[in-house]
């Protein structure tokens, strides 16, 4: 029974007030913030060298062209599998797996919005002789005509250095961030003054859906991301090797190699600062959605040394000396999430870390009321640290930590340890239990008796190859609180909601209760009758009766959703709150979606 917003009524504008996670000096990612950037040169276009923004002028720049090359390819290949459709419309009921349009590259309608504006000091160190990296954030969105902006499942990552001061210092670099003004105007001019001081464009990544599909009796809905790294090579874009992720199929001498690397490299891998040599790295990955690293395909390392860990070559290893790690499968869950695959996948919206605030203040329909993944937000945390050090020439020697990990708060959602001494400190608040959701190493933090928008349905992946995803062999549902007997106990994993959802039919839509909220939700089928319309999909929904009104958890960046699920405006939520949903059931997070937004 997927989930979305009921159009809102007129209200006058409003405007998302800075979060925790809008940390200047690490994130800028307030939208009003950054128009004013986009303007000061910051635009996806000017980076480029392009004479306009919308996609059809960037083709004149050799780099997207060459970019948009690489990507056509991968989409001609990936798109050739049984199963994909061969297009959206018409429905095929043969082949339900929907893929990116290659022509959004191209369109005269589409372009990138800058969402993001990112100091990476704290990738200083994969580039020893920089202090990190400066990225601007941008995703794919499209104007279809007299429709609002429709946001994509695409981001791009222009990314060019920090270069080192005098003395090969980054302190002084350091303390320029950290003295960003107060004042958002005074702000942004600062800050094009200092990209007008960096070295020009040296890498780009971007991140992108290639094919949704629908969930079923034995799968979720299934996404797949395709994950690419490029270089500046003179005026082209050229693939290069992907930060720590190893290829899928290597040879039993390179396994054999890259083994004793890890065993040489322990206290590095331990501490976050591991480099992979690229003899053993992919030019090209894909992740997959939902259920994170309970995925085969997320986790690289678990995959390829699964023999080593039952034949002990880990297990005498200097584990009593580490900060971190302290077992074989911790050591690999370990490497999984420095992976760009596992790290995508760890405490991300659908995949993504940054998806980015919505620019219209009163949209409420297919809205992201935060922007940020709960990984983002909480790492954040820890680059200040590090940032704080760098700027004050102290040692800092705290480890990056996990990525599905960042904090040790243990409040709702985050992850925690079930029995391997690696996560023995893995542990949840009172009041919370460790929800034994996937049956691996890791759980999640849960309420102790499930009620409105909690899980209710655990589950076995069971790793399937082929464009439809894995097989999700599922335990029996839970009956959650405040349900009468003759109530279905769980929505299930197969109407789009990993892991089961709990919720009861309510009378007034934004009315609270502790945790939960009364939302608008559409019913199951709405896409089947809806997306296929010439009508606006607001009108659609509301025309076929198929908007309910169900309770959820509520949600905002400090009181982050569970993994799988997004926070969504609903019609009356203050600036930064919404209702816990599965993304997927916002279409800027598919492929696949209404006819006139497509």
């Amino acid at each position: 029974m997927p989930v979305a917003q009921v159009p809102p009524s007129p209200a006058p504008a409003a405007r998302v007030p800075p979060s925790p996670a809008r940390e200047p000096a690490l994130l800028l990612s307030d939208p009003a913030e950054l128009i004013l950037l986009e303007r000061q040169g910051l635009a996806f276009g000017q980076q480029l060298g392009a004479p306009a923004e919308d996609a059809q002028s960037l083709l004149t720049s050799p780099r997207y062209a060459s970019f948009v090359s690489v990507i056509e390819r991968d989409l001609a290949e990936l798109s050739s599998r049984d199963g994909v459709a061969f297009s959206q419309f018409p429905l095929d009921t043969q082949r339900l797996n929907y893929v990116f349009d290659p022509k959004w590259l191209r369109s005269p309608h589409a372009r990138f919005q800058l969402v993001g504006v990112v100091n990476r000091l704290d990738m200083r160190f994969s580039t020893p002789k920089e202090c990190g990296q400066f990225r601007l954030i941008y995703r794919l969105s499209l104007q279809p005509k007299g429709r609002p902006v429709v946001r994509l499942p695409m981001t791009i990552n222009v990314i060019r250095p920090l270069p080192m001061g005098p003395g090969a210092s980054c302190g002084a670099i350091a303390r320029q961030w950290r003295e960003l003004p107060v004042s958002a105007s005074e702000r942004t001019v600062a800050v094009g003054r200092m990209v007008t001081q960096l070295p020009p464009m040296s890498r780009l990544e971007t991140n992108f859906q290639n094919l949704h599909g629908p969930g079923t009796p034995e799968a979720d809905d299934h996404a797949e991301y395709v994950l690419r790294a490029f270089d500046v090579k003179a005026n082209r874009l050229v693939p290069r090797p992907l930060l720590n992720t190893p290829r899928a199929d290597l040879n039993p001498a390179e396994r054999k190699a890259l083994t004793d690397w890890m065993v040489k490299s322990f206290m590095d891998i331990d501490a976050g600062r591991s480099v992979i040599p690229d003899r053993f790295l992919a030019t090209r990955a894909i992740s997959v959605s939902p259920r994170g690293l309970s995925r085969p395909a997320n986790r690289v390392f678990s995959s390829l040394f699964k023999a080593e860990v039952d034949s002990r070559v880990f297990a005498e290893l200097p584990y009593a000396k580490a900060k971190l790690v302290r077992s074989p499968r911790g050591l690999l869950r370990r490497l999984d999430g420095f992976t760009c695959t596992g790290c995508h996948q760890s405490r991300s919206v659908a995949g993504f870390h940054l998806p980015g605030e919505e620019r219209d203040p009163n949209q409420t329909f297919n809205a992201l009321a935060v922007g940020v993944s709960p990984h983002l937000h909480e790492e954040l945390g820890w680059r200040a640290r590090m940032l704080a050090s760098v700027a004050d020439g102290t040692a800092f020697a705290e480890p990056r930590p996990f990525p599905e990990h960042p904090t040790s708060a243990g409040f709702y959602g985050s992850h925690c340890g079930l029995g391997d001494p690696t996560f023995a400190d893995w542990t949840c608040q009172t009041g919370l239990k460790c929800r034994d959701s996937h049956h691996d190493e890791v759980g999640y933090c849960a309420s102790a008796i499930p009620t409105s928008g909690d899980a209710c349905e655990n589950a076995r992946v069971v790793a399937r190859p082929g464009a439809s995803g894995d097989q999700i062999v599922a335990d029996p549902p839970e009956v959650c609180q405040g349900q009468s007997s003759d109530a279905i106990p769980c929505i299930a994993n197969r109407y789009g909601f990993p892991l089961g959802f709990c919720t009861v039919p309510c009378a007034q839509p934004g009315a609270r209760s502790g945790s939960s909220v009364c939302a608008p939700m559409l019913v199951s089928g709405y896409e089947q009758v809806c997306f296929p319309q010439e009508d606006s999909i607001e009108d659609c929904v509301q025309k076929q009766g198929l908007v309910a009104v169900m309770t959820t958890r509520t949600c905002s960046v400090d009181e982050p959703c569970r993994d799988d699920y997004g926070c969504s405006r609903y019609p009356g939520s203050a600036p930064g709150t919404g209702a816990c949903v599965p993304p997927y059931f916002l279409f800027d997070f598919r492929v696949d979606g209404p006819r006139l937004d497509r």
